[in-house]
């Protein structure tokens, strides 16, 4: 495939201007075995963006910082139940539209990992010219998303582990949006 290849999983389309993540996103179908409780919860937080616009271009930067800061956060955490997770942000724009609208679809847990993985959807019409009110909006949305995980977690893991501590998570995503 042509383009540049970046370290945070991006990929740069010489011939579109595009970047999308790469990876596929690992199953843990085959693992007979269940993992140790290793301790801290590693976040994998891949990005797709699906246009070549300079709002797209700035929530994307934000979306990498807020990146970084949830895998410095959430490094420090706990929660047995919740050892990894994937979520993968999806920025449609005007190449290529993941989802009907803006929302969390396909949330994942896989029980023998204490994965959870999940997409958020942001759809190209949230936002405007303005640059500062459309990254404001991405932050509020993506927050709000994230804590409304907390439910889903809290329902997908019950049956496996009951003792999803969504208020370490929910303290977590806090913490993560408030060193913004």
């Amino acid at each position: 495939m042509p383009g540049t290849f970046y370290s945070d999983g991006l990929k740069a389309d010489a011939a579109c201007g595009c970047v999308g993540f790469l990876g596929i996103m690992s199953s843990v179908r085959g693992s007979t075995s269940q993992p140790e409780f290793e301790g801290n919860m590693k976040v994998n937080m891949n990005i797709i963006v699906g246009g070549t616009d300079d709002i797209l271009d700035d929530i994307l930067s934000t979306a990498r910082i807020v990146r970084k800061e949830m895998k410095k956060t959430f490094d420090s955490v706990e929660i047995e139940a919740l050892q990894k997770m994937d979520i993968c942000v999806c920025l449609s724009g005007n190449i290529s539209k993941y989802y009907p609208k803006s929302g969390i679809y396909q949330a994942r847990y896989y029980s023998k990992a204490g994965k959870f993985m999940v997409y958020v959807h942001f759809s190209a019409n949230e936002w405007n010219s303005n640059k500062t009110e459309s990254v404001s909006k991405f932050l509020k949305m993506y927050k709000d998303y994230l804590m409304e995980l907390s439910d889903i977690i809290k329902m997908k893991t019950t049956k496996y582990k009951p003792d999803f501590d969504s208020r370490c998570y929910e303290d977590g995503v806090r913490r993560v949006f408030g060193n913004l």
